[in-house]
């Protein structure tokens, strides 16, 4: 008998699910309630608190679109900070290019290990790990950065929903922490949430934001299994060409890295950033 499994992420409103195989994981940690499920259609899933994070089936959506958009929208990003990303999926996406450095900073150390063992196409079987570029850090990320005061071109926040121990990933003191850290012209980019039943998340992000002083604006994503419509990311520079990207110039930075996707594309890089009116008064626009 497979087990069924509810989101709980709107509450008693329960708009998706799904039936899985088995239970190949679970897991109460200091931060979160760990799940591992086995299906047939979404292959793997990682479940957080009853919250589905990704799957193994189309995962490469939004890693590729959280990663890619940003670091081809800087000009020449050699230093990277990744917030979360405890699946590994955005330092695979990372590491695709021709940087120095990345720093991982994720608070839950059993997320990181089982998605070695259960989900290892998201990490490489957990190779990416021990690429010299890369350092793991098992720490919270708002203390880490409080602490070290590393400059970077590209800060990818990859957090779950803002609900408990990533809430503070949402508030106007983090962002501050992000934007001392970029250098000058470097990008910050991160999960706004499903737009439609989560307004709230992509107006505050550009709201505060801008009230910082960058240009913010958000671009979509569609990701099956996330509920709801298109999935809005935000990004912030202080560099307004970064948010009005050029086809072209996009074109030429993507054949120089000879980075292989299977999502991301130019066009569609620059195709993103255009938003249906709707989105445009709940976001703002490009400001």
């Amino acid at each position: 008998m497979g087990h069924r499994v509810q989101e709980t992420l709107y509450g008693d409103e329960v708009f998706q699910g799904f039936t899985a195989d088995a239970l190949l994981f679970e897991g109460a940690t200091p931060y979160q309630k760990v799940q591992i499920f086995a299906t047939q259609r979404w292959g793997r899933v990682l479940v957080l608190d009853g919250i589905v994070q990704t799957t193994e089936k189309d995962e490469f959506i939004y890693h590729e679109m959280l990663t890619h958009v940003p670091m081809f929208g800087c000009a020449n990003p050699k230093r990277v900070m990744i917030v979360g990303g405890g699946d590994g999926g955005i330092l695979r996406e990372v590491l695709k290019h021709a940087i120095d450095h990345v720093d991982m900073v994720e608070i839950d150390r059993t997320v990181v290990d089982y998605c070695i063992t259960q989900m290892p196409s998201l990490n490489n079987a957990g190779a990416i790990y021990q690429d010299p570029r890369a350092e793991l850090v098992i720490e919270d990320a708002f203390e880490f950065m409080q602490r070290e005061k590393r400059k970077y071109d590209v800060i990818l926040v990859d957090s779950t929903d803002p609900i408990g121990a990533a809430e503070v990933l949402f508030s106007q003191t983090f962002y501050t922490l992000c934007r001392n850290a970029l250098n000058p012209g470097g990008v910050l980019a991160l999960q706004d949430g499903v737009i439609f039943l989560q307004p709230q998340e992509s107006r505050q992000s550009m709201q505060l934001l801008r009230g910082l002083g960058l240009k913010a604006r958000c671009y979509v994503i569609a990701v099956p299994t996330y509920y709801g419509g298109n999935m809005t990311l935000g990004m912030a520079s202080d560099s307004s060409a970064t948010l009005e990207p050029n086809v072209n110039d996009i074109h030429r930075l993507f054949a120089a890295a000879q980075v292989e996707t299977r999502h991301y594309t130019p066009e569609l890089h620059v195709a993103s950033f255009v938003l249906p009116r709707w989105m445009q008064q709940i976001t703002g626009g490009l400001a």
